[in-house]
């Protein structure tokens, strides 16, 4: 048996880069986070299992889908980011009498935007969408070998869906 040919040579290019942005409800515009290290959504289908008396085999149907979200955020002399990540906005500057906690009935959606490269003339690939996603779990690591510290925030969304960017034929 032959071996099937490529579709395409293979090309050596940088990775895609990708923006994160997000939108409090109520806000027209999406705001870039500039500190963003790692944005990780995932879905996943609850399995329902039905078997019959007697019987070994196991029939799996999908159930509702739950949405995942973590993320890190740099936090080294700034703080604006995790706070509006958290639910907090900077009016005019710091009073010194805010509080920036973990707010699980905060509501944000997030849009991650893929470029084919990294020069401003790259093109949209993909835009991925996390709607409704309400923040449970905050952790700010401190390492005593680290030079930066990093915020982890991990919630639930509604749901997470990726659009490709039309294409010509």
């Amino acid at each position: 048996m032959t071996r099937p040919a490529f579709n395409a040579s293979l090309e050596v290019r940088q990775q895609y880069l990708s923006l994160v942005f997000q939108k409090i409800p109520g806000e027209a515009d999406w705001t870039l986070i500039d500190q963003g290290r790692v944005f990780t959504p995932s879905a996943e289908a609850e399995m329902n299992q039905y078997r019959r008396i007697g019987d070994r085999t196991t029939f799996q149907v999908p159930g509702s889908i739950t949405t995942n979200v973590e993320m890190e955020l740099y936090v080294e002399n700034d703080i604006e980011e995790l706070a509006r990540a958290l639910g907090v906005r900077m009016g005019a500057g710091w009073t010194g009498s805010e509080v920036v906690e973990l707010d699980p009935e905060f509501i944000a959606d997030y849009k991650v935007v893929n470029y084919d490269g990294i020069t401003t003339t790259s093109n949209v690939v993909f835009t991925e969408y996390v709607n409704r996603f309400r923040p449970q779990r905050l952790s700010l690591a401190l390492e005593a070998e680290g030079d930066v510290r990093v915020a982890t925030i991990s919630g639930v969304a509604e749901s997470y869906y990726i659009m490709p960017e039309a294409t010509a034929p």
